[in-house]
Protein backbone atom coordinates (compact mmCIF):
# COMPACT_ATOMS: atom_id res chain seq x y z
CA UNK A 1 0.00 0.00 0.00
CA UNK A 2 1.28 3.57 -1.02
CA UNK A 3 0.57 5.22 2.68
CA UNK A 4 1.46 8.39 1.77
CA UNK A 5 -1.02 9.33 -0.55
CA UNK A 6 -3.89 7.06 1.30
CA UNK A 7 -6.53 9.56 2.42
CA UNK A 8 -9.07 7.39 4.19
CA UNK A 9 -7.92 4.86 7.18
CA UNK A 10 -9.76 2.81 9.28
CA UNK A 11 -8.85 0.71 12.44
CA UNK A 12 -11.30 -2.11 12.98
CA UNK A 13 -13.24 -2.07 16.34
CA UNK A 14 -12.61 -5.69 16.95
CA UNK A 15 -8.79 -5.73 16.16
CA UNK A 16 -6.70 -6.76 19.87
CA UNK A 17 -4.83 -4.08 21.23
CA UNK A 18 -1.68 -4.93 20.69
CA UNK A 19 -2.55 -4.70 16.61
CA UNK A 20 -2.77 -0.49 17.66
CA UNK A 21 0.85 -0.41 17.93
CA UNK A 22 1.78 -1.73 14.52
CA UNK A 23 -1.18 0.62 13.19
CA UNK A 24 0.08 3.71 14.64
CA UNK A 25 3.24 2.78 12.99
CA UNK A 26 1.85 2.87 9.59
CA UNK A 27 -0.44 5.99 10.02
CA UNK A 28 3.16 8.00 10.78
CA UNK A 29 3.07 7.37 6.82
CA UNK A 30 0.47 8.33 6.36
CA UNK A 31 0.90 12.51 5.09
CA UNK A 32 -1.98 12.93 3.38
CA UNK A 33 -4.71 11.38 5.48
CA UNK A 34 -8.42 12.93 5.68
CA UNK A 35 -10.70 10.38 6.89
CA UNK A 36 -10.04 8.39 10.29
CA UNK A 37 -12.44 5.98 11.62
CA UNK A 38 -12.29 3.36 14.16
CA UNK A 39 -10.92 2.96 17.83
CA UNK A 40 -8.83 5.88 19.74
CA UNK A 41 -5.94 5.10 22.44
CA UNK A 42 -2.88 6.45 23.32
CA UNK A 43 -0.81 4.82 20.50
CA UNK A 44 -2.86 5.71 17.53
CA UNK A 45 -3.49 9.27 19.07
CA UNK A 46 -0.09 10.59 18.58
CA UNK A 47 0.60 10.01 15.03
CA UNK A 48 -2.96 11.04 14.46
CA UNK A 49 -2.35 14.84 15.76
CA UNK A 50 0.33 15.24 13.73
CA UNK A 51 -1.35 14.24 10.53
CA UNK A 52 -1.52 18.01 8.76
CA UNK A 53 -4.66 17.22 6.40
CA UNK A 54 -7.01 15.30 8.93
CA UNK A 55 -10.27 16.73 9.16
CA UNK A 56 -12.78 14.02 9.97
CA UNK A 57 -13.00 11.50 12.79
CA UNK A 58 -15.30 8.91 13.59
CA UNK A 59 -14.69 6.95 16.75
CA UNK A 60 -16.05 3.66 17.01
CA UNK A 61 -16.09 1.71 20.31
CA UNK A 62 -15.09 -1.96 20.86
CA UNK A 63 -18.31 -3.84 20.14
CA UNK A 64 -21.05 -3.49 22.57
CA UNK A 65 -19.20 -2.31 25.40
CA UNK A 66 -18.76 1.74 26.22
CA UNK A 67 -15.70 3.26 25.67
CA UNK A 68 -13.87 3.45 28.79
CA UNK A 69 -12.06 6.17 30.62
CA UNK A 70 -8.39 4.74 29.33
CA UNK A 71 -9.26 5.76 25.74
CA UNK A 72 -11.52 8.94 27.16
CA UNK A 73 -8.43 10.15 28.13
CA UNK A 74 -6.53 9.70 24.84
CA UNK A 75 -9.81 10.85 23.16
CA UNK A 76 -8.96 14.40 25.19
CA UNK A 77 -5.46 14.76 24.04
CA UNK A 78 -6.71 13.81 20.12
CA UNK A 79 -9.61 16.94 20.15
CA UNK A 80 -7.14 19.14 22.28
CA UNK A 81 -4.33 18.91 19.69
CA UNK A 82 -5.36 17.97 16.19
CA UNK A 83 -5.39 21.60 14.93
CA UNK A 84 -7.82 20.31 11.75
CA UNK A 85 -11.10 18.82 12.29
CA UNK A 86 -13.90 19.76 11.16
CA UNK A 87 -16.30 16.86 11.72
CA UNK A 88 -16.14 14.57 14.55
CA UNK A 89 -18.43 11.62 15.18
CA UNK A 90 -18.57 10.30 18.88
CA UNK A 91 -21.88 8.92 18.03
CA UNK A 92 -23.04 6.11 20.25
CA UNK A 93 -20.00 5.48 22.05
CA UNK A 94 -21.10 5.43 25.24
CA UNK A 95 -19.43 8.71 26.68
CA UNK A 96 -21.79 9.01 29.96
CA UNK A 97 -21.24 12.10 31.77
CA UNK A 98 -17.28 11.23 33.14
CA UNK A 99 -16.58 10.90 29.34
CA UNK A 100 -18.37 14.12 28.37
CA UNK A 101 -16.36 16.21 30.62
CA UNK A 102 -12.81 14.62 29.64
CA UNK A 103 -14.27 15.96 26.32
CA UNK A 104 -15.02 19.08 27.24
CA UNK A 105 -11.61 19.35 28.48
CA UNK A 106 -10.18 18.84 25.17
CA UNK A 107 -12.78 21.16 23.04
CA UNK A 108 -12.19 23.82 25.50
CA UNK A 109 -8.14 24.03 24.37
CA UNK A 110 -9.41 23.23 20.86
CA UNK A 111 -8.85 25.77 18.23
CA UNK A 112 -10.34 23.61 15.26
CA UNK A 113 -14.32 22.29 14.64
CA UNK A 114 -14.47 26.04 12.81
CA UNK A 115 -17.47 25.22 10.42
CA UNK A 116 -17.27 22.25 12.01
CA UNK A 117 -19.86 19.16 13.05
CA UNK A 118 -20.07 17.76 16.54
CA UNK A 119 -22.02 14.61 16.63
CA UNK A 120 -22.70 13.17 20.15
CA UNK A 121 -25.95 11.51 19.51
CA UNK A 122 -27.11 8.49 22.29
CA UNK A 123 -24.09 8.68 24.39
CA UNK A 124 -25.96 9.03 27.88
CA UNK A 125 -25.13 12.62 28.92
CA UNK A 126 -26.73 14.16 31.54
CA UNK A 127 -27.31 17.24 32.93
CA UNK A 128 -23.33 17.16 34.88
CA UNK A 129 -21.62 16.18 31.57
CA UNK A 130 -23.87 18.88 29.73
CA UNK A 131 -23.09 21.56 32.23
CA UNK A 132 -19.09 21.04 30.97
CA UNK A 133 -19.74 20.82 27.32
CA UNK A 134 -21.28 24.06 27.81
CA UNK A 135 -18.69 25.97 29.39
CA UNK A 136 -16.28 24.67 26.51
CA UNK A 137 -18.13 25.44 23.66
CA UNK A 138 -19.03 29.24 25.28
CA UNK A 139 -14.98 29.25 24.45
CA UNK A 140 -14.99 27.73 21.21
CA UNK A 141 -17.82 29.36 19.85
CA UNK A 142 -16.41 27.84 16.17
CA UNK A 143 -19.16 24.84 15.77
CA UNK A 144 -21.66 24.48 12.44
CA UNK A 145 -23.83 21.80 13.96
CA UNK A 146 -24.33 20.33 17.16
CA UNK A 147 -26.31 17.04 17.93
CA UNK A 148 -27.56 15.82 21.17
CA UNK A 149 -30.40 13.59 20.70
CA UNK A 150 -31.11 10.63 22.44
CA UNK A 151 -29.13 11.75 25.38
CA UNK A 152 -30.47 11.76 29.22
CA UNK A 153 -30.53 15.35 29.34
CA UNK A 154 -33.32 17.40 31.53
CA UNK A 155 -34.11 21.40 31.59
CA UNK A 156 -30.87 21.87 34.01
CA UNK A 157 -28.22 20.97 31.95
CA UNK A 158 -29.96 22.22 28.69
CA UNK A 159 -30.78 25.54 30.35
CA UNK A 160 -26.74 26.02 30.96
CA UNK A 161 -26.13 25.02 27.62
CA UNK A 162 -28.84 27.40 25.82
CA UNK A 163 -27.23 30.10 28.02
CA UNK A 164 -24.49 30.21 25.25
CA UNK A 165 -25.82 28.97 22.21
CA UNK A 166 -27.90 32.23 22.92
CA UNK A 167 -24.60 34.09 21.86
CA UNK A 168 -23.17 32.14 19.61
CA UNK A 169 -23.15 33.23 15.99
CA UNK A 170 -21.71 30.14 14.38
CA UNK A 171 -23.90 27.61 15.04
CA UNK A 172 -26.66 26.67 12.33
CA UNK A 173 -27.66 23.20 12.76
CA UNK A 174 -28.82 22.07 16.70
CA UNK A 175 -30.67 18.71 17.35
CA UNK A 176 -31.85 17.94 20.94
CA UNK A 177 -34.38 15.20 20.31
CA UNK A 178 -35.29 12.79 22.16
CA UNK A 179 -34.23 14.08 25.34
CA UNK A 180 -37.58 13.35 26.78
CA UNK A 181 -37.00 14.90 30.01
CA UNK A 182 -37.10 18.18 28.80
CA UNK A 183 -40.29 20.11 30.14
CA UNK A 184 -41.43 23.46 28.63
CA UNK A 185 -38.72 25.18 31.06
CA UNK A 186 -36.22 23.76 28.63
CA UNK A 187 -38.64 25.35 25.35
CA UNK A 188 -38.50 28.32 27.11
CA UNK A 189 -34.54 28.49 27.37
CA UNK A 190 -34.76 27.65 23.39
CA UNK A 191 -36.93 30.19 22.79
CA UNK A 192 -34.45 32.58 24.18
CA UNK A 193 -31.59 31.30 21.70
CA UNK A 194 -34.11 31.81 18.99
CA UNK A 195 -35.04 35.88 20.15
CA UNK A 196 -31.37 36.40 20.13
CA UNK A 197 -30.09 38.71 17.83
CA UNK A 198 -26.83 37.00 17.44
CA UNK A 199 -28.27 33.32 16.85
CA UNK A 200 -27.63 32.26 13.04
CA UNK A 201 -29.60 29.39 13.70
CA UNK A 202 -31.29 27.38 10.83
CA UNK A 203 -32.28 23.79 11.40
CA UNK A 204 -33.87 23.11 15.09
CA UNK A 205 -34.56 19.52 15.92
CA UNK A 206 -36.93 19.23 18.83
CA UNK A 207 -38.38 15.61 18.15
CA UNK A 208 -40.13 13.72 20.90
CA UNK A 209 -40.20 16.57 23.16
CA UNK A 210 -42.83 17.75 25.00
CA UNK A 211 -43.69 20.83 23.96
CA UNK A 212 -47.45 21.23 24.91
CA UNK A 213 -49.65 24.23 24.19
CA UNK A 214 -47.62 26.50 26.10
CA UNK A 215 -44.19 25.84 24.22
CA UNK A 216 -46.44 25.91 21.20
CA UNK A 217 -46.77 29.44 22.10
CA UNK A 218 -43.15 30.12 23.18
CA UNK A 219 -41.79 29.29 20.09
CA UNK A 220 -44.56 31.35 17.98
CA UNK A 221 -43.26 34.41 20.20
CA UNK A 222 -39.92 33.66 19.15
CA UNK A 223 -40.15 33.13 15.61
CA UNK A 224 -42.10 36.04 15.31
CA UNK A 225 -38.74 38.06 15.89
CA UNK A 226 -36.48 35.07 14.17
CA UNK A 227 -35.34 35.53 10.83
CA UNK A 228 -32.67 32.90 10.51
CA UNK A 229 -34.58 29.83 11.08
CA UNK A 230 -35.41 27.49 7.99
CA UNK A 231 -36.42 24.18 9.39
CA UNK A 232 -38.40 23.53 12.58
CA UNK A 233 -38.74 19.75 13.44
CA UNK A 234 -41.63 19.18 16.02
CA UNK A 235 -41.85 15.51 15.98
CA UNK A 236 -44.13 13.94 18.84
CA UNK A 237 -43.08 10.74 20.58
CA UNK A 238 -45.88 8.33 21.74
CA UNK A 239 -45.65 9.37 24.78
CA UNK A 240 -44.92 13.22 25.17
CA UNK A 241 -47.38 15.89 25.71
CA UNK A 242 -48.57 17.10 22.04
CA UNK A 243 -48.37 20.70 20.68
CA UNK A 244 -52.23 20.25 20.54
CA UNK A 245 -54.91 23.18 18.68
CA UNK A 246 -54.18 26.13 20.85
CA UNK A 247 -50.40 25.41 20.99
CA UNK A 248 -50.23 25.38 17.00
CA UNK A 249 -53.02 28.14 16.80
CA UNK A 250 -49.96 30.27 18.90
CA UNK A 251 -47.52 28.84 17.13
CA UNK A 252 -49.59 29.49 13.35
CA UNK A 253 -50.04 33.13 15.07
CA UNK A 254 -46.18 33.92 15.32
CA UNK A 255 -45.14 32.29 12.51
CA UNK A 256 -47.87 34.46 10.24
CA UNK A 257 -45.33 37.27 11.16
CA UNK A 258 -42.18 34.81 9.58
CA UNK A 259 -40.71 34.86 6.13
CA UNK A 260 -38.28 32.94 6.54
CA UNK A 261 -39.22 29.34 7.92
CA UNK A 262 -39.16 26.50 4.73
CA UNK A 263 -39.83 23.40 6.23
CA UNK A 264 -42.11 22.17 9.38
CA UNK A 265 -42.74 19.04 10.93
CA UNK A 266 -45.75 18.00 13.19
CA UNK A 267 -45.88 14.47 12.75
CA UNK A 268 -47.26 12.53 15.67
CA UNK A 269 -48.54 15.88 17.45
CA UNK A 270 -52.27 13.36 17.46
CA UNK A 271 -54.26 15.80 19.98
CA UNK A 272 -53.89 18.18 16.57
CA UNK A 273 -57.95 18.11 15.13
CA UNK A 274 -59.16 20.05 12.16
CA UNK A 275 -59.65 22.96 14.27
CA UNK A 276 -55.86 23.44 14.57
CA UNK A 277 -55.11 22.79 10.99
CA UNK A 278 -57.66 25.35 10.11
CA UNK A 279 -55.75 28.11 12.25
CA UNK A 280 -52.91 27.66 9.67
CA UNK A 281 -54.55 29.01 7.32
CA UNK A 282 -54.26 32.79 8.78
CA UNK A 283 -50.26 31.74 8.20
CA UNK A 284 -50.28 29.98 4.61
CA UNK A 285 -52.59 33.51 3.23
CA UNK A 286 -49.93 35.91 5.02
CA UNK A 287 -47.81 37.62 2.33
CA UNK A 288 -44.55 36.40 4.19
CA UNK A 289 -45.21 32.89 3.83
CA UNK A 290 -42.31 31.35 2.87
CA UNK A 291 -43.19 27.37 4.02
CA UNK A 292 -42.30 24.92 1.30
CA UNK A 293 -42.58 21.75 3.06
CA UNK A 294 -45.37 21.21 6.04
CA UNK A 295 -45.29 17.29 7.30
CA UNK A 296 -48.13 15.55 9.52
CA UNK A 297 -47.33 12.02 9.65
CA UNK A 298 -49.02 9.86 12.05
CA UNK A 299 -52.10 12.01 12.71
CA UNK A 300 -55.92 10.74 12.61
CA UNK A 301 -56.04 12.61 9.41
CA UNK A 302 -59.42 11.49 7.92
CA UNK A 303 -61.72 13.44 5.59
CA UNK A 304 -62.39 16.23 8.38
CA UNK A 305 -58.47 16.99 8.54
CA UNK A 306 -58.31 16.70 4.63
CA UNK A 307 -60.89 19.58 4.10
CA UNK A 308 -59.44 21.72 6.75
CA UNK A 309 -56.19 21.25 5.37
CA UNK A 310 -57.56 22.26 2.05
CA UNK A 311 -59.27 25.16 3.46
CA UNK A 312 -55.83 26.49 4.94
CA UNK A 313 -54.08 26.50 1.95
CA UNK A 314 -56.66 28.13 -0.14
CA UNK A 315 -54.31 30.86 -2.09
CA UNK A 316 -50.79 30.40 0.25
CA UNK A 317 -48.06 30.81 -2.88
CA UNK A 318 -45.15 28.90 -1.00
CA UNK A 319 -46.18 25.82 -0.33
CA UNK A 320 -44.59 22.84 -2.89
CA UNK A 321 -44.65 19.38 -0.52
CA UNK A 322 -47.49 18.17 1.99
CA UNK A 323 -46.80 14.84 3.67
CA UNK A 324 -49.81 12.69 5.42
CA UNK A 325 -50.77 9.64 5.95
CA UNK A 326 -53.75 8.76 3.67
CA UNK A 327 -55.57 6.51 5.80
CA UNK A 328 -58.87 7.07 6.35
CA UNK A 329 -59.05 9.45 3.33
CA UNK A 330 -62.08 8.94 1.37
CA UNK A 331 -63.60 10.40 -2.23
CA UNK A 332 -64.87 13.10 0.14
CA UNK A 333 -61.52 14.22 1.27
CA UNK A 334 -59.57 13.82 -1.90
CA UNK A 335 -62.12 16.14 -3.56
CA UNK A 336 -61.41 18.96 -1.25
CA UNK A 337 -57.23 18.67 -2.28
CA UNK A 338 -58.63 18.88 -6.17
CA UNK A 339 -60.91 21.68 -5.61
CA UNK A 340 -58.05 23.05 -3.70
CA UNK A 341 -55.62 22.44 -6.34
CA UNK A 342 -57.89 23.06 -9.28
CA UNK A 343 -61.49 24.48 -9.47
CA UNK A 344 -62.83 24.11 -12.30
CA UNK A 345 -66.64 26.21 -11.84
CA UNK A 346 -65.12 28.98 -14.06
CA UNK A 347 -62.27 30.82 -15.35
CA UNK A 348 -61.52 32.95 -12.37
CA UNK A 349 -62.06 30.42 -9.71
CA UNK A 350 -59.43 28.39 -11.63
CA UNK A 351 -57.24 31.54 -11.55
CA UNK A 352 -57.63 31.40 -7.91
CA UNK A 353 -56.78 27.51 -7.47
CA UNK A 354 -53.30 27.00 -5.97
CA UNK A 355 -50.86 26.14 -8.72
CA UNK A 356 -47.77 26.05 -6.21
CA UNK A 357 -48.28 22.92 -4.35
CA UNK A 358 -46.42 19.76 -6.38
CA UNK A 359 -46.41 17.03 -3.86
CA UNK A 360 -49.42 15.68 -1.65
CA UNK A 361 -48.95 13.01 0.35
CA UNK A 362 -48.42 9.68 -1.95
CA UNK A 363 -50.31 10.59 -4.68
CA UNK A 364 -46.56 11.32 -6.81
CA UNK A 365 -45.46 7.95 -6.03
CA UNK A 366 -47.95 5.56 -5.61
CA UNK A 367 -50.30 4.30 -8.18
CA UNK A 368 -53.71 6.27 -7.87
CA UNK A 369 -56.19 4.47 -6.74
CA UNK A 370 -59.06 6.29 -8.10
CA UNK A 371 -60.02 8.96 -11.02
CA UNK A 372 -60.12 12.10 -8.38
CA UNK A 373 -56.90 11.25 -7.32
CA UNK A 374 -55.50 10.53 -10.41
CA UNK A 375 -56.62 14.18 -11.63
CA UNK A 376 -54.89 15.55 -8.56
CA UNK A 377 -51.72 14.01 -9.85
CA UNK A 378 -51.94 15.49 -13.31
CA UNK A 379 -52.25 19.27 -11.69
CA UNK A 380 -49.64 18.29 -8.88
CA UNK A 381 -47.43 17.50 -12.49
CA UNK A 382 -48.79 20.38 -14.15
CA UNK A 383 -47.54 22.84 -11.35
CA UNK A 384 -44.49 21.45 -11.21
CA UNK A 385 -43.71 21.33 -15.06
CA UNK A 386 -44.73 25.10 -15.26
CA UNK A 387 -41.95 27.70 -15.33
CA UNK A 388 -44.09 29.86 -12.98
CA UNK A 389 -47.38 29.65 -10.95
CA UNK A 390 -49.14 32.08 -13.50
CA UNK A 391 -48.62 30.11 -16.09
CA UNK A 392 -50.00 27.10 -14.98
CA UNK A 393 -53.24 28.70 -13.81
CA UNK A 394 -53.66 29.92 -17.71
CA UNK A 395 -52.76 25.83 -18.57
CA UNK A 396 -55.47 24.93 -16.66
CA UNK A 397 -57.66 27.59 -17.94
CA UNK A 398 -57.36 26.97 -21.71
CA UNK A 399 -57.77 23.32 -20.78
CA UNK A 400 -61.23 23.70 -19.24
CA UNK A 401 -61.92 26.85 -21.59
CA UNK A 402 -61.51 26.50 -24.44
CA UNK A 403 -63.09 29.15 -25.75
CA UNK A 404 -62.97 32.10 -23.41
CA UNK A 405 -66.05 34.40 -23.34
CA UNK A 406 -64.76 38.08 -24.11
CA UNK A 407 -67.95 39.72 -24.05
CA UNK A 408 -67.60 41.33 -20.67
CA UNK A 409 -64.56 42.72 -22.02
CA UNK A 410 -66.11 44.50 -24.65
CA UNK A 411 -67.36 47.31 -22.43
CA UNK A 412 -64.01 48.44 -22.62
CA UNK A 413 -63.40 49.32 -26.37
CA UNK A 414 -60.68 47.93 -27.73
CA UNK A 415 -58.76 48.67 -24.02
CA UNK A 416 -58.34 44.91 -23.26
CA UNK A 417 -56.97 43.29 -26.81
CA UNK A 418 -53.13 43.68 -26.64
CA UNK A 419 -53.57 42.26 -23.13
CA UNK A 420 -55.93 39.33 -24.36
CA UNK A 421 -53.23 38.79 -27.18
CA UNK A 422 -49.99 39.03 -24.63
CA UNK A 423 -51.92 36.92 -22.62
CA UNK A 424 -51.91 33.89 -25.58
CA UNK A 425 -48.81 34.68 -26.69
CA UNK A 426 -46.97 33.96 -22.80
CA UNK A 427 -49.51 30.78 -22.72
CA UNK A 428 -48.21 29.27 -25.60
CA UNK A 429 -45.72 26.44 -25.42
CA UNK A 430 -44.07 24.31 -28.39
CA UNK A 431 -46.49 21.32 -27.86
CA UNK A 432 -49.60 23.45 -28.23
CA UNK A 433 -49.08 26.40 -30.40
CA UNK A 434 -50.93 25.66 -33.06
CA UNK A 435 -54.28 25.04 -30.76
CA UNK A 436 -53.12 28.39 -28.86
CA UNK A 437 -53.45 30.23 -32.03
CA UNK A 438 -56.41 29.04 -33.00
CA UNK A 439 -57.65 30.33 -29.18
CA UNK A 440 -56.35 33.61 -29.84
CA UNK A 441 -57.98 33.94 -33.25
CA UNK A 442 -61.03 32.95 -31.77
CA UNK A 443 -61.03 35.50 -29.09
CA UNK A 444 -60.06 38.39 -31.38
CA UNK A 445 -62.56 37.37 -33.34
CA UNK A 446 -65.09 38.22 -30.80
CA UNK A 447 -63.76 41.47 -30.11
CA UNK A 448 -64.26 42.41 -34.15
CA UNK A 449 -67.85 40.74 -33.75
CA UNK A 450 -68.77 42.86 -30.97
CA UNK A 451 -67.00 45.95 -32.08
CA UNK A 452 -66.89 46.10 -35.31
CA UNK A 453 -67.87 50.00 -36.09
CA UNK A 454 -64.65 50.59 -33.38
CA UNK A 455 -62.73 47.92 -35.12
CA UNK A 456 -62.94 49.62 -38.61
CA UNK A 457 -62.58 53.08 -37.15
CA UNK A 458 -59.37 51.94 -35.53
CA UNK A 459 -57.71 51.23 -38.51
CA UNK A 460 -59.06 53.80 -40.45
CA UNK A 461 -57.21 55.94 -37.76
CA UNK A 462 -54.02 53.83 -38.04
CA UNK A 463 -53.81 54.55 -41.72
CA UNK A 464 -54.55 57.93 -41.92
CA UNK A 465 -52.15 58.35 -38.89
CA UNK A 466 -49.27 56.21 -41.39
CA UNK A 467 -49.87 58.47 -44.37
CA UNK A 468 -49.23 61.94 -42.24
CA UNK A 469 -46.47 60.23 -41.22
CA UNK A 470 -44.81 59.18 -44.65
CA UNK A 471 -45.69 62.87 -45.89
CA UNK A 472 -44.11 64.67 -43.47
CA UNK A 473 -40.78 62.71 -44.02
CA UNK A 474 -41.22 63.61 -47.70
CA UNK A 475 -41.34 67.33 -46.82
CA UNK A 476 -38.36 66.95 -44.60
CA UNK A 477 -36.43 65.72 -47.03
CA UNK A 478 -37.61 68.21 -50.01
CA UNK A 479 -36.38 70.65 -47.77
CA UNK A 480 -33.17 68.71 -46.48
CA UNK A 481 -32.80 68.65 -50.44
CA UNK A 482 -33.34 72.46 -51.59
CA UNK A 483 -30.43 73.49 -48.31
CA UNK A 484 -27.89 71.43 -50.22
CA UNK A 485 -29.02 72.47 -53.48
CA UNK A 486 -28.21 76.22 -52.35
CA UNK A 487 -24.50 75.09 -50.55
Amino acid sequence: MNLPHVTSISFDSYSKREDANYFALGLRQCEALEDYSGLVTAEIVAPLVSLPWLSNIYINKRGVLAINREECMALRELVANATGIIHLDLSRVGLGNDGSELLAEGLACNSSLTDGVLDLRGNGIGDTGLQALASSLASNAKLRELNLCNNNISDTGWEALAESLAHNRALRVLSIAANTAITKIGVRAISRILQSRKSRLEDLWLDRISICEEGGKLLGDALSINTSLLTLSLWCGENDVSIGDDGLKALALGLSRNSHLKVLNLSENTAITSVGLRSLKQYFQSPSCALETLTLFAINFGDELACALAEALGQNKSVKSMRFDERGITTKGWKAFLKLICDSSSPNNVYLSNHTLSMLSGCRYTQPSSEVQKSILGWLKMNEECQTPNLAAKAKIMHFFPDLDMVPLIQWNLKFLPLVKSWFENTTSSNDEFEANIRELSAVYQFVRGLPLLVANDSQHYLTRQVERIRAKISELEEEERRLMQV
